[in-house]
This record gives structure tokens, sequence and C-alpha cells, in this order.
């Protein structure tokens, strides 16, 4: 059986008639496949519909100049190489070709072999670029896949899931604790669902609720005060990509509703806008908090949380899978630092095993990085030190109950909160997630108590 040649495809865009016959007899073969177009409009027509590979592109044609056409072929075929050929040779005319996107440029007269070698060198470069996408992909599935190892307790469903997930466009929640991967895992899915577009996320807790709608919808000239000009969401720069909604559970009614609007008709409209515009991006999700005692309370909308709830993906907490931590760890030390072939000590590991890991894998691969900033001057690793003291709450707390007076509930309260608020380096943010209560909450609780 006679393998078939893989070809490449070359489009010639010259109102020279003579020319482009020549270079066809001459260029095409089993390998390469030759495509002619005579003015701009029509070579953006072929562009639009086949892959091309080069394209020579004269610098006058008879609906407009060559380089105002650059901008126009490349989002049609986003890693073309574009020759910018002329008969009127000039720094300006070369500058304005590079400037919008030519790769390089030939002046006629030229031989033909001469076009020949500048064909062959976009393609060589093409291969080069591909080559180094391929191993990009492949550094990034390995770095991503750090906080999936492991086989016990979930794992291996997770793993399952994430392949069915990338061959899939639906929609995905991730749920899990905060620090357990989630963010990890939807990079994961949408590199290996190769789509081409990129990976933005945003964190629907972070941001008030006007912003968010902003960022993900965009806006017309004049929608509010300060809205100077057209600005396009997230949903509509993403193009083929993915967004991960971050802590969905945190989004306003408001915006859950257009949220389910695009996810069933696929098109948005911007704030202050009358036309709606299709959109191809996909939509993940993640939750550190359970969405279904959202719907009980009202706050969160049940016809959206089935709309994301398509595949389903949660994430075990560290504590869970505490037989992983030491593979965990090495392949951290691997990814962090390389070069210096580190391991884990053995004299760590019962602390490192007994600790349990509020922050999850996060938590660890911190505790890590800030372990190989510390090695000491004989290159010893250490890590047990670094890992924080646990306070002993049911102890403390038992002690306060068993005392000779009866303490007040504010006053166990108020300790709780101190030790849990030091045992995260005074973070409010994840102090408030840890206790299960909103920002404000903490806040006044703060405040009433005299908490520092």
């Amino acid at each position: 059986m006679k393998t078939e040649i893989s070809k490449h495809t070359v489009l010639i865009i010259d109102d020279d008639r003579l020319l482009c016959e020549m270079a066809h007899e001459f260029l095409a073969s089993d390998a390469l496949r030759i495509m002619i177009a005579h003015t701009g409009k029509e070579g953006l027509d072929l562009c639009a519909r086949n892959h091309v590979d080069v394209v020579l592109l004269d610098q006058k044609l008879p609906d407009g100049e060559g380089h105002n056409f650059c901008p126009r072929i490349i989002s049609c075929c986003e890693n073309v190489k574009i020759i910018f050929i002329t008969a009127f040779p000039s720094f300006k005319n070369a500058l304005q070709a590079i400037e919008n996107g030519a790769f390089s440029y030939l002046t006629k007269p030229f031989e033909l072999k001469e076009l020949k070698l500048a064909i062959e060198k976009c393609l060589r470069v093409n291969e080069l670029e591909k080559a180094e996408e391929s191993l990009r992909y492949q550094n990034d599935q390995d770095d991503l896949a750090g906080a999936l190892i492991g086989e016990n307790n979930g794992l291996a469903a997770v793993k399952s899931l994430i392949d069915t997930a990338a061959g899939s466009n639906a929609p995905v929640l991730i749920t899990g604790e905060t620090g357990s991967g989630k963010s990890r895992v939807a990079k994961l899915i949408h590199l290996r669902s190769r789509r081409r577009g990129p990976f933005m996320v945003i964190n629907c807790a972070a941001l008030p609720e006007n912003l968010i709608e902003s960022e993900l919808f965009g806006h017309e000239k004049g929608a509010f005060s300060g809205a100077l000009a057209v600005k396009k969401g997230l949903l509509e720069i993403a193009g083929n990509g993915t967004i991960l909604l971050d802590e969905i559970g945190e989004m306003g009614f408001h915006l859950q509703a257009k949220l389910l609007g695009v996810l069933d008709d696929m098109q948005i409209r911007r704030i202050g806008g009358g036309v709606f515009h299709p959109v191809q991006v996909r939509i993940m999700a993640a939750t550190n908090i359970a969405l279904e005692d959202k719907i009980k309370n009202k706050e969160f909308r049940e016809d959206l949380y089935y709309r994301l709830n398509v595949i389903r993906i949660h994430l075990p907490p560290l504590k869970e899978r505490k037989q992983d931590i030491p593979l965990l760890i090495s392949a951290f030390l691997k990814e962090i630092a390389p070069q210096k072939n580190l391991a884990l000590p053995a004299q760590d590991l019962q602390k490192m095993l007994a600790y349990p890991w509020p922050g999850n894998v996060r938590e660890l691969r911190n505790v890590i990085e800030r372990a190989i900033l510390q090695i000491t001057a004989d290159g010893e690793l250490r890590l047990a030190p670094l890992i924080p003291e646990m306070p002993c709450k049911q102890k403390s707390i038992a002690a306060l109950a068993a005392g000779d007076s009866i303490q007040p509930l504010s006053e166990i309260e108020n300790h709780y909160i101190q030790s849990v608020l030091a045992r995260l380096d005074n973070n409010l943010t994840r102090t408030a997630k840890a206790l299960g209560i909103s920002l404000n909450t903490l806040k006044k609780k703060l405040s009433a108590g005299k908490i520092h």
C-alpha cells in the first residue's frame, strides 16, 4: 500500500496571472498544494475555507494594498507564514509588511528557485513551532498532573473524569476544599482538549458583581459612567478557549441568570448593548462549598446548578489520601528544583503524615518551596520545621469548660478564632473560609471581640 504524503498548502495572491501559472507549475508536487487568488478578497475566501501554511502576497492588488490584508489572513489561519512580494521595493514597504505580520519579503523580479527556498524556510519554521508547542504542552501537562499523583481514595475516578471532560465540550463543575487543585484540574482538561484559545480564570468572590459582569460580558460605549469605549468581555476574548469561574457559589443571582443564558444559547449581549454576539468559549466552574445548601437557602439557581453539573469532578482533601504525600513531595521537588536531585528526609516523614494539611496540596507545595529556599549550608533539606504546630483546640475548649468557672460561649469562640487566625498567618479571607462564615461576619466578630 502506497503511503500518502502529508501536503502543505501554499496560497499565491497576485494579479499577475503569468507569474501565478509559472509558480504553480514550478512548485506543485506530491508534498505541496498550490492555490491561486487574483484579489485580496478571493485570497481571504480561500483562507477561510482551507488550512494554509504559506501565503505569497503581492503588494499591489486590484482591491487594496497587500499589507492591509495581512492581519485578516492571520486571523483566518493563525500559524500562517506570509511572504510579502513587491515590484516597488522600499524600506517603508518592507516595514509596513513586517509590522502587519509578514514573515519575509521578496522583491520582483525573483528566481523561482529563490521563491521555493523562501517557502521551504517558512515550512521549517512552522515545524519547529509545532514541535515547541508540543513540548510546552507536554511540560504543562506534566506540571499540572503533580496534584493528581496517587490512585487511591477517588483519584483514579478523577483521572478518568478528566479524560472524559477533555473529549467533550460539556460544562464541568469541580468541587473540593481550598487548595485541593481545582484550577489545576480545569487547566489540565483545557490542555488535553487541545482548544486553541487561552485558559482564563475569574474569581467570583474577589470582585464586586458589577465588575465581574463587565469583565465577563464587556460593555458598549456610554453604558455607564467611565465606559469611554467599547470593551469586549472575557467570554468573547477567550474565543475557542476556556473560562474557569472560580468560587461560583459567590456569584450574584442577576449574573447567574445571564450565565444560564450563555450556556443555553452560546451568545452574549454586552452591558448597554442591544446586539447578541455568538461565543464558542467553554465554561467550567469550581467551588469549595456545597451548592446544594446554597440552593436550599435560595442563594443559588437550581437550573444553573443542573446546567453546570453535566460533568462533576470532586477532589478529595489531602488528609483523606495521606499515603500519596511521599509521592507528591518527590514530584514537587523534581518540578521546583529539578537540577538539585533532592529527596524527602526520612526523619521528617512522620510529622508530614501526622499533619492534617488544612491547605491541602497547595499548602504542601508551599512548604516544599520554602524548604528549598532554606536549604542548609551542608545541602540538607528540612521540611518538618516548616510545618506549623497544630493548636489542640479540643483540649483547650475542654479545659475551658472543666475549669472552676464556666466560660461564656463568646470567649470560647474568640479563643478559637484567634487560633485559626494565627495558623493561617492572619489572612482574613482564608480564615473566614476555614470557619465557614462570610468575610463580613468574621470582621464583625473581630470587632465585637476585639480580636487582633
